[in-house]
């Protein structure tokens, strides 16, 4: 039986850690493989694992400890997270590897003042990486060159692998395997909600911010004749504050992060949809909820220049990227509310029937097991690229 080991350790429930769960536990469920877990001994992909009763190895992870991993066949873990191979861990070199990016900029904060020039533009980035940090780039280029061919890197989706292009040159592939949502436990909605209510669901920080803000700028730039009566924003984030203060005097609320079972019902009996990006999204499409992508900037958007798409109607996979102000995807906000106001209830259906197709943990642990059967990256083939040169300046923030 093959041995995965998922390393992610992590008390919070965020998108990464739930991805890798969900993707592993699946992989259990579907083809049998044997799961192993680093993680806190109150850690959240440990706590979901042992509420639905899956089998796994399990080791705790010691902060500032070095430890020796368990036997395994497979480590599987997120791409920005891989410096813990080396800091923490002793493994076997012979030991298969897959690092999951789940973020444009993970293979970027790998250099030692990434997240320093975070929030600069992708050509910055570059100039960043082949100017300031010649050699090590160079590095980290052939691990994700190698790594993308060979099984020991994928990309949640296409502007992820579109960003490693940009910043360090071409070479690596687009090895995409999607991102997933827990599986589906009661039909989506068929009707829509009695009021007006539009949702904002993710954390409030990053490249975030702005396009929250951007969203409810557009939805109440005509006062007297706003697209929704409300903007619920669920999440917690460093710039809530600041979000706060900036919508005030706007129909704008705010509450914390709820639980999965919460946030579910409240979304199915009252958003009206879901604007965002990332698993937020994805997880309103399973519901029956119309979900609207929008991209994430670090930008201000005014309202004449905010754009968003249908997830149905974005490319496989896709669930919003960084970027410029004038490279955001999608229409015009009104031209989707248009639509939105027409049929509800169709723009939920359709973006269920994407979430079946692109995103259900049975179609993503099916594309994982694809390159763990096909792959043969390893951890001595990673120590010896430029995952073994990084040096990350201070730890990342929270994904979710």
């Amino acid at each position: 039986m093959p041995h995965l080991t998922v390393i992610c350790p992590g008390r919070a429930a965020g998108g990464v850690n739930l991805l890798l769960a969900r993707a592993a536990a699946e992989l259990r469920r579907a083809q049998g493989v044997r799961l192993g877990l680093v993680d806190f001994a109150d850690g959240a992909i440990r706590r979901q694992w042992l509420a639905e009763g899956i089998p796994f190895d399990f080791q705790e992870y010691l902060p500032g400890q070095r430890q020796a991993l368990a036997p395994t066949g497979t480590v599987l873990f997120s791409l920005l997270l891989g410096r813990l191979l080396e800091r923490r861990f002793e493994i076997p070199a012979s030991t298969r590897l897959v690092a999951w990016s789940t973020a444009p900029q993970d293979a970027f904060k790998y250099l030692p003042t990434g997240f320093l020039f975070n929030r600069s533009s992708w050509g910055a980035k570059r100039l960043v990486a082949h100017w300031l940090h010649r050699a090590q780039a160079r590095r980290i280029h052939a691990f994700l060159t190698d790594g993308s061919r060979r099984g020991g890197v994928i990309f949640m989706d296409g502007p992820n692998h579109a960003a490693a292009v940009e910043v360090f040159g071409e070479g690596p592939v687009p090895a995409i395997v999607p991102v997933c949502t827990a599986a589906a436990e009661q039909a989506p909605r068929t009707m829509a909600p009695s009021g007006r209510k539009a949702y904002w669901v993710g954390r409030v920080e990053d490249f975030k911010t702005e396009a929250l803000l951007g969203f409810v700028r557009t939805v109440f730039v005509r006062p007297e004749h706003p697209w929704f009566d409300e903007v619920v924003v669920i999440g917690d984030g460093e710039d809530l504050g600041r979000v706060r203060d900036r919508c005030s005097g706007l129909p704008v609320s705010f509450r914390s992060h709820l639980p999965m079972a919460e946030l579910t019902a409240e979304l199915v009996d009252q958003a009206s949809l879901v604007a965002g990006h990332g698993l937020s999204i994805v997880e309103a499409a399973r519901l029956g909820v119309p979900a609207l992508v929008v991209d994430g900037t670090y930008q201000p958007v005014v309202a004449d220049a905010f754009r968003g798409e249908w997830l149905q109607l974005c490319p496989p996979g896709y669930v919003g990227k960084i970027s410029a102000v004038a490279r955001l995807h999608g229409r015009p906000l009104p031209a989707c509310l248009r639509e939105f106001r027409a049929d509800p209830v169709a723009l939920g259906v359709a973006g269920h029937a994407h979430w079946q197709a692109q995103h259900t943990p049975l179609v993503v642990a099916g594309k994982l097991h694809a390159v763990l059967a096909a792959g043969s990256y390893t951890v001595g083939d990673f120590q010896a690229s430029g995952g073994r040169a990084a040096r990350l300046v201070r730890a990342p923030a929270r994904l979710g």
